[in-house]
Order: structure tokens, then C-alpha cells, then sequence
């Protein structure tokens, strides 16, 4: 049985969640080099210093797998990134 757990993304894990988003993000659209696609672009650590409360880490058998974000602007509420590890995603 995989044990999934939900918890509010640390601080500490904020590197390994950027390191998740771009693999899983240029994975995905077939990028030979994805790990070096957005360059020194924060976008994982910058949603999280936002609004840590909004972020989340999603841990398969204790690993860590993948993140989201979550904010609210004004009326609008936004979702995402929302990453996986492509080793474990069910997606192909």
C-alpha cells in the first residue's frame, strides 16, 4: 500500500521542491536539459516567502514527491505549480 501524505511544504524543503518543479514542469514538455530551462528563476521560492501558509508537500512512502501552491487574489484563487516527481507520476 503507498502511504500519501499532504503537510505544509518547510522552508528547508524549498530547494528540493524547486529541484521537483523543474524537472516534473520541462519533464513533461519533453526538454532535453530540463533541470537548467528557467535558470536562476525563483518560482518556488518566491510563492512560498508569499504566503507559506498556502504551501504544501506531498510525501509518498516518507519521500518527498511534489508540491503545490495555493493563494488568494482578492477574488481570485490561484492553484499551483503543482508538481510530481515524474518517477512516481502515473501520467505518461
Amino acid at each position: 500500500m503507498t502511504d500519501i501524505l499532504i503537510r505544509p511544504l518547510r522552508e528547508s524543503e524549498i530547494s528540493k521542491a524547486d529541484h521537483i518543479f523543474r524537472l516534473a514542469s520541462r519533464t513533461f514538455i519533453g526538454l532535453q536539459y530540463p533541470l537548467t530551462f528557467y535558470g536562476d528563476a525563483g518560482f518556488i521560492r518566491t510563492r512560498f516567502m508569499a504566503n507559506p501558509s498556502g504551501s504544501f508537500a506531498a510525501e509518498v512512502n516518507g519521500e518527498h514527491a511534489g508540491s503545490n501552491f495555493v493563494a488568494n487574489w482578492g477574488s481570485v484563487g490561484i492553484f499551483g505549480p503543482l508538481t510530481i516527481r515524474p518517477d512516481i507520476s502515473t501520467r505518461s
